[in-house]
């Protein structure tokens, strides 16, 4: 009489449209359950690298537009993104210098006119073909740290998938007697911690 009771009691109601609990999905639902998560997925990965790209371009973008740097006249908007920049790599660049050397870069730069910059290669090359070390040494480095980032995101994954063809490749290669001996030890775990191999 308990077990009929229990049964009984165990069942939930049913609201319309639902499921009962033994009814698999049919091939489409699968499918577009599927779908759904990889689609959410594949959301929320490129937000995230959108993200670190513009995390980038805020500490980086104003090095790159050499126009607006070496010959625009805003010196405000200038006075800000070295700000940022300096707050960021302050270990490595002193901002308010930075900004003075960029105005200074400006001054020569507009009077050579037989001499136009571009390009931030174009800008560094002519920073080191100006002088020695001691010409610009905030600018030079600000330029040297920009173009040797890694604009790409994927440099984590590409080290795994690195690792993975190095594991599978030790895989592949290890022979029989090593395989067999490594499970060995793997079994008599205790007898090796006693001997200390």
């Amino acid at each position: 009489m308990m077990s009929t009771l229990k049964g009984v009691h165990d069942e939930k109601k049913q609201m319309p449209g639902e499921k009962s609990k033994g009814e698999a999905l049919t091939a489409k639902q699968e499918t577009e359950r599927v779908m759904k998560c990889t689609l959410d997925r594949l959301h929320s990965e490129i937000d995230q690298r959108f993200t670190r790209l513009q995390d980038t371009d805020l500490k980086f973008g104003f090095l790159l537009d050499i126009n607006k740097l070496c010959y625009s006249e805003d010196k405000n908007e200038l006075k800000t993104n070295c700000n940022t920049f300096g707050n960021f790599y302050s270990s490595d660049v002193n901002a308010q210098d930075l900004y003075e050397e960029i105005l200074d870069c400006r001054l020569l730069l507009s009077r050579r006119i037989d001499q136009t910059v571009s390009r931030p290669e174009e800008l560094l090359k002519f920073i080191v073909e100006y002088g020695d070390d001691g010409v610009f040494p905030n600018l030079r480095v600000a330029l040297q740290m920009m173009l040797t980032i890694g604009v790409s995101i994927a440099g984590c994954e590409r080290s795994f998938s690195k690792l993975k063809l190095i594991l599978s490749y030790l895989r592949a290669t290890m022979g029989q007697d090593r395989l067999t001996d490594l499970a060995l030890l793997s079994v008599e775990r205790e007898e090796t911690e006693k001997n200390e191999l």
